[in-house]
């Protein structure tokens, strides 16, 4: 069971990883793009954000919790948990937070906006809020990525 959860969280955390850096490729293509492409790059964030970046979180998160939950009246409940152990805790519980409740909700509504139309205030505040929730979100899970190093 251990292992299959190990498998998932790895796998969780490279659709997460893998899906940010992929949209943030589609976010500086953006910055150059005309309305036409900016409309279907915006459909490639928005199905990234919904297949790779969501589920990556959320299964990350979920066996990340399954396999601290079986720490739990072991040797190393006793012994107290490495601080890498924590940071890493921390940084994707944060991460995965941040990406739920800003950036997944900010690219919904990115999408359905027009980037030249009466919107268009309204758009750029978004692509920024995206912007910012996705870096803050990578630069959390890098911190955790060597944090997982640093227990092995």
């Amino acid at each position: 069971m251990r292992a299959l959860l190990f498998l998932g969280h790895f796998l969780g955390f490279v659709l997460w990883l893998g899906g940010g850096l992929a949209a943030m490729q589609v976010g500086t293509q953006m910055r150059s793009a005309g309305r036409e492409e900016s409309a279907l790059l915006l459909s490639v964030l928005v199905r990234l954000y919904r297949g790779m970046l969501l589920p990556g979180a959320v299964l990350t998160v979920l066996t990340g919790l399954l396999l601290t939950l079986r720490l739990y009246g072991g040797a190393v409940s006793v012994a107290g948990y490495p601080t890498a152990l924590m940071v890493m805790q921390g940084t994707g519980l944060l991460g995965a937070a941040i990406l739920i409740a800003v950036g997944f909700p900010a690219a919904i509504r990115l999408a359905r906006l027009d980037p030249t139309g009466p919107h268009a205030d309204r758009f750029q505040s978004l692509r920024r809020r995206v912007s910012t929730s996705g870096g803050l979100t990578g630069v959390l899970a890098l911190i955790a990525l060597v944090a997982a190093a640093l227990l092995r």
